[in-house]
């Protein structure tokens, strides 16, 4: 199995279920969560209780930058 952590769960997902697997995911979160958040990223990956069942725990970051202050927006 290709490891996808840190991909982009889209990406990540489409990599999986070309090698066979059924995949399934759920978000990771504070109880904050991220204001503004606008990438799911893979956090975690683990198979379940079939061989060809994978789970994806993924988080939302935030990754837009603002170029004229170059901070996080």
């Amino acid at each position: 199995m290709t490891d996808v952590r840190g991909l982009p769960l889209q990406l990540a997902e489409q990599i999986l279920r070309a090698e066979g697997y059924i995949v399934t995911a759920q978000e990771v979160r504070s109880r904050k969560g991220v204001p503004g958040g606008d990438e799911k990223r893979v956090i975690r990956v683990r198979r379940a209780d079939s061989d060809n069942t994978v789970c994806l725990a993924y988080s939302v970051f935030k990754t837009s930058v603002s170029h004229e202050t170059g901070k996080l927006v």
